[in-house]
């Protein structure tokens, strides 16, 4: 799956109505802070499930810069599988850890929080979900440019 200027100036368009949202709330500042603490938090989510799944085994994922695929990421060829597995708890355990920090955050935070969380992880979990029918025997190879699906 090719990453296109199309999804690119969709995904940038997605960016430039969270800085709309900064300026409508009063504060750019949780929404420019929410990037780096989520990142953060993802990195030590996915080192920890590789912790408890497979004893720690991160072979070949490493940290990638780039459009939609941002974070530990395999380098290589990986199993949809898997890849599919790493994603999803990101999601939900970020959205859960959101839920329940709800009640000490202030709403400003909570929001910013919510929609850079949902901003990075939406387009990946999309075109996981296109490569659905390759998923039992399925590999996956993320570079700069695209998002190929390989079956073996």
């Amino acid at each position: 799956m090719r990453h296109s200027l199309v999804k690119i100036a969709f995904y940038l368009a997605m960016l430039a109505a969270l800085a709309g949202l900064g300026l409508k709330h009063g504060s750019w500042a949780p929404y420019l802070l929410s990037y780096p603490i989520l990142l953060v938090a993802h990195v030590v989510l996915v080192r920890l499930y590789f912790q408890f799944t497979v004893g720690g085994m991160m072979r070949n994922w490493t940290f990638h810069w780039g459009f939609f695929w941002i974070g530990l990421l395999p380098v290589g060829n990986a199993s949809i599988r898997l890849v599919s597995r790493v994603q999803l708890h990101l999601f939900w355990i970020g959205l859960t850890g959101l839920a329940v920090l709800y009640p000490w955050m202030p709403p400003n935070w909570m929001y910013a929080l919510m929609l850079v969380h949902m901003w990075m992880l939406v387009p990946r979990l999309w075109m996981l979900f296109r490569f659905r029918p390759y998923r039992k025997a399925g590999l996956i190879k993320i570079t700069g440019k695209d998002t190929s699906c390989y079956l073996h």
